[in-house]
């Protein structure tokens, strides 16, 4: 095959299996990035100086940790994502606040919500409610 046949073909593949990545239309991706929850509003709960509320993006999914560990695959349509097959998880009993976090966390992935990335700030919305977080330590250079 002739070099430039070779690289139109070569292009053509890498712009087919970019469509499909999160974040290919015109919105960054969060795949393969580390959050912690800083702050809540238009949504009563409290949250605990520790252990840390986290959130991850790997491998196309979505992984939360309050007082369980919970993971779903996402789906990102724009700046919208959403896990609309629900999360899985362990099935630990803790505090009613850490309770709290985990339910309402599972009802606005499963629902569906907004992003905004702005640096090491994460902010997702769904209605009157947000949720701010902060780019894990390990992560920041």
């Amino acid at each position: 095959m002739q070099r430039p046949a070779l690289l139109a073909v070569l292009a053509a593949s890498l712009m087919t299996a970019c469509s499909s990545l999160p974040g290919s239309e015109g919105y960054p991706s969060l795949e393969s990035s580390h959050w912690q929850l800083t702050s809540v509003s238009g949504r009563t709960l409290e949250l605990p100086a520790s252990p840390s509320i986290e959130l991850r993006f790997l491998d196309s999914r979505v992984h939360f940790h309050g007082c369980n560990a919970l993971s779903g695959r996402y789906t990102q349509d724009g700046n919208t994502l959403q896990v609309p097959k629900g999360f899985v998880g362990t099935r630990m009993s803790c505090n009613d606040e850490l309770m709290a976090i985990d339910a309402a966390a599972t009802a606005l992935f499963e629902t569906g919500v907004k992003y905004q990335l702005q640096g090491d700030r994460l902010t997702l919305q769904h209605d009157t409610e947000r949720w701010t977080f902060q780019r894990a330590p390990e992560e920041k250079n």
